[in-house]
């Protein structure tokens, strides 16, 4: 099952409400705001971290709005980790099946925890791609705090692309 697959599935399991749309590839916040024309803060840019606690390592996805940086020294504030950074590429893929710009704000299909911006709940719809730079997903992101329990917090970060 690919990861638009797997998300599809983790929503209609729970009977989260969503929608789906196919379109030109678009992997920046800028490209995919002239393809799909939604703002900055309403598209939710996920990113796969790499934290380390002690010798223990693990991932976690951190969930923001696309005109704010990570701000990585908070991530690990919030995570109680000694080190947070950015995983690579190959972690990224495998531990999600995605490449860089197509991980989805979720943690639970992916067994990692998932920390959101306190943000994008001020918006009534967000936006994302799912698995692929072609197909994305709009859903209220009461839903995805109510089905995923992320750690809520408030990057402290912000510049406009």
């Amino acid at each position: 099952m690919n990861v638009t697959e797997r998300i599809i599935r983790h929503l209609d399991d729970n009977a989260v409400a969503y929608r789906l749309f196919e379109h030109k590839p678009a992997g920046s916040a800028e490209e995919y705001h002239q393809v799909l024309g939604t703002r900055y803060e309403q598209q939710a840019k996920a990113l796969f971290l790499r934290v380390k606690n002690g010798k223990q390592k693990s991932f976690a996805v951190l969930a923001l709005q696309a005109q704010k940086r990570a701000d990585l020294t908070a991530s690990s504030d919030v995570l109680k980790a000694s080190n947070v950074r950015l995983a690579t590429a190959d972690q990224l893929f495998e531990v999600t099946g995605c490449r860089f710009g197509e991980l989805p704000p979720f943690g639970k299909p992916f067994d990692v925890p998932l920390l959101l911006d306190c943000d994008l709940l001020d918006e009534s719809e967000i936006y994302f791609n799912i698995g692929d730079l072609s197909r994305s997903m709009a859903l209220d992101p009461a839903a995805l705090v109510e089905l995923e329990a992320p750690i809520l917090f408030r990057p402290t970060r912000r510049d406009a692309p």
